[in-house]
């Protein structure tokens, strides 16, 4: 709605029409919208199918150094003893938990 000079509230007209999309243009707007779109698809899928040649390079240039924190060494009766005072600890931990205190 708008309001006319003389104060009248005037119906605005629309027109809708195939006419007014050829007038303005639109087709080649979404045309080109429709190739930006699809470009940058192309370009994204690219980029993951490459990702692991690329990785692969990299990790020749800068290999990872290994922390030395997992040795190769089986694990021992201690591990074995401390693993078991860490179950029993988080069970009672838990029993806390549950009972309330």
């Amino acid at each position: 709605m708008r309001i006319n000079s003389k104060g009248d509230i005037a119906m605005i007209e629309i027109n809708l029409s195939i006419q007014n999309i050829l007038d303005g243009r639109g087709i080649e707007i979404a045309i080109i919208g429709m190739l930006v779109v699809f470009t940058a698809l192309i370009l994204i899928s690219a980029f993951i199918a490459l990702l692991p040649s690329v990785l692969r390079i990299v990790n020749l240039i800068y290999p990872v150094k290994d922390s030395g924190f997992l040795s190769e060494r089986p694990d021992t009766p201690e591990d074995e003893v401390l693993a078991a005072i860490g179950s029993v600890l988080h069970a009672a931990e838990i029993g806390k938990l549950i009972r309330g205190n």
